[in-house]
Order: structure tokens, then C-alpha cells, then sequence
């Protein structure tokens, strides 16, 4: 199994060092960076994943009872009970000592959009739950091992009936974007009333651009005002070490999809001619990385264990 999950790791980052000299010759249009159709539920190691049909961004299910296979909006789908959640690295937190830092190793880079983005999905909204983020997709970063200390990167959520952060009360229902970026401000928009009704399948989109940040339901933009920071931040989006889908709703999700709005594309001739000294050192750098990988593997997989899905 060992070497399998290495033969795999190895064929994607070699894979994602291809596909970045050939989106360098693109026209620069969006590019889908994952996109989880949720249709199949697979055994990985311990776990059950549900793959990634644009790269190699896998979901591992978690929780007790975990998520399960339900009829979707599009064959099949996955459906949440506010206790679980399908959990996907983007890198892992390496305590390697005497480093005073935390030190991540990339597993996903492909998932640290950093200046426009799109994050969308096909929702069914079960219960709205007393969580504060019912969360659709979210990217975290973690600063040690432990959940505590975990943070919100960027994500699209639907506001529940939580206590309302910083004095700010947000009805139940509500869309919601979010984003933090490098200069340590974290930003959200929601919309200007409740959107998302129980029962009912609409796609919902969070997309940020050169001109701010903004929420869809089903195709139409909707009307939103800024409660954390403004609607159309500076600085780039923060990295993180980890996607959460379905964490802390009762939602059936589908086609769960992250885009990069503006890939980028300033790489030189030289870098797209993949020689052999590049190839070398990407096969090298592919070796290093999935051996810290599998070292660290099983300390993630216990920190995803361990973990009590409750409320933010």
C-alpha cells in the first residue's frame, strides 16, 4: 500500500509540474484546479475518498457515521449530517526541530489560488444548524497539530443560527464569501437577506476578482454587504494546509468545484523546456516531497481522526 500511495503521489506532482509549462502557453483563461463530482466513494488506506476528476485532490471521509452516498442534482451526490465532513491536505504541518517556524510541505498546491478565485457547488439544504459557518467548502490553515488552531482561509458557507461573531447578528440562511489575505485581514461578504431555502437543489458560487468579491445563486449575482473588512480586498489570498466540505451542515453537496480566475502565466521559455537537469530536479523534489508525506501521513491522519466535528 506504501508503495502504491507513493507511485500515485509521484505520477501527480510530476503531473502538476506538467501542467504548469503547458497552462504557461495558454491563453490565460480560468483553470479548474479541482472538481469533486462526488459520485463515487472509494477505499483509501483506512478511509473511504471520494476523487478529484481535475487532479489529483482526493477527499477523505470522516466523522461518525461518516458522509454518504445519496441520489444528487447530477447522478450521485453526498450528504452531510453536521458531525462530518470529507477533509482534502493541502500541505502538511512538519514540526521538524530546531526549526522555530512550523515548516508545510506541499501535497496540493494546485488548491493555493492566491489572487482570483471561484469556489462553487450544487447544494441541498437538510436543516440550517446552530453552527455559526455551515459550511459548503472552506480552506484552512493550521499553525500545530491540533484543531484549535485552525483558521479560515477562503471559502463559501451558509450562515446558521451560531453566536454572531464580533457583535455582528447575520440571519440564518444567508450566502456567505469569505477570505483572508496576506496582510492578516480577513474579509467577508453575505448577502443582503436569506437566500438559501431547505429542501430545494440551487448552485451556489463565491468568486473573487479584480473587482472585489461576490456571491451567485443559480447563475444571478446576488446583492451583498461587507461584515468583516470590505468587499474588495488588497493583497493576495493566504495559503493553507487544508479543504473541509460539509463541516458543521446538514446539506447534500454536488459537483464541488475550486477554479483559479487568473492562472499565472509569466514563465519563461527556458522553464517550459523541461530538460533532463529539470526533469531531474523535479523527480528529485517529487521524491522528497512524498517521502515527507508518507513520514507525516499518519500524524495528519491521526489529527483527522481525533478530531470532534462540532461547531467553529
Amino acid at each position: 500500500m506504501a508503495g502504491l500511495t507513493l507511485g500515485i503521489l509521484l505520477v501527480c506532482l510530476l503531473n502538476a509540474a506538467f501542467m504548469v509549462s503547458v497552462n504557461a502557453q495558454n491563453t490565460g483563461s480560468a483553470s479548474t484546479v479541482a472538481l469533486w463530482h462526488l459520485d463515487d466513494v472509494k477505499p483509501s488506506g483506512d478511509y473511504m475518498a471520494t476523487y478529484d476528476s481535475a487532479g489529483c485532490n482526493d477527499g477523505l471521509f470522516g466523522g461518525d457515521p461518516v458522509p454518504v452516498l445519496v441520489a444528487g442534482q447530477f447522478e450521485k451526490a453526498v450528504s452531510f449530517n453536521g458531525l462530518n465532513a470529507i477533509y482534502v491536505p493541502v500541505s502538511f504541518w512538519v514540526g521538524f526541530p530546531p526549526s522555530a517556524q512550523p515548516v508545510y510541505v506541499p501535497v496540493s498546491p494546485s488548491l493555493d489560488v492566491q489572487k482570483e478565485i471561484k469556489m462553487d457547488a450544487w447544494i441541498n439544504v437538510q436543516e440550517f444548524t446552530n453552527a455559526t459557518y455551515n459550511n459548503v467548502i472552506v480552506k484552512c490553515t493550521r499553525t500545530d497539530a491540533t484543531w484549535q488552531n485552525t483558521t479560515r482561509i477562503v471559502g463559501l458557507a451558509i450562515r446558521g443560527a451560531g453566536t454572531p461573531e464580533d457583535g455582528v447578528s447575520v440571519p440564518q440562511g444567508s450566502l456567505s464569501g469569505f477570505l483572508l489575505t496576506d496582510a492578516g485581514v480577513f474579509n467577508e461578504i453575505v448577502t443582503e437577506q436569506p437566500v438559501i431555502p431547505l429542501n430545494q437543489w440551487l448552485h451556489v458560487t463565491f468568486t473573487r476578482t479584480v473587482d472585489g468579491m461576490h456571491l451567485y445563486v443559480n447563475g444571478y449575482e446576488q446583492a451583498v454587504k461587507a461584515i468583516h473588512g470590505v468587499q474588495n480586498p488588497v493583497g493576495n489570498i493566504m495559503n493553507g494546509t487544508e479543504i473541509w466540505m460539509g463541516h458543521d451542515a446538514k446539506v447534500t453537496l454536488d459537483e464541488v468545484s475550486i477554479s483559479d480566475l487568473a492562472p499565472n502565466l509569466e514563465v519563461s521559455e527556458a522553464a517550459i523546456d523541461i530538460g533532463p537537469n529539470l526533469l531531474i530536479a523535479i523527480i528529485v523534489v517529487s521524491v522528497v516531497f512524498a517521502v515527507a508525506w508518507l513520514l507525516r501521513r499518519a500524524l495528519q491522519l491521526m489529527v483527522f481522526r481525533s478530531k470532534t466535528l462540532t461547531g467553529d
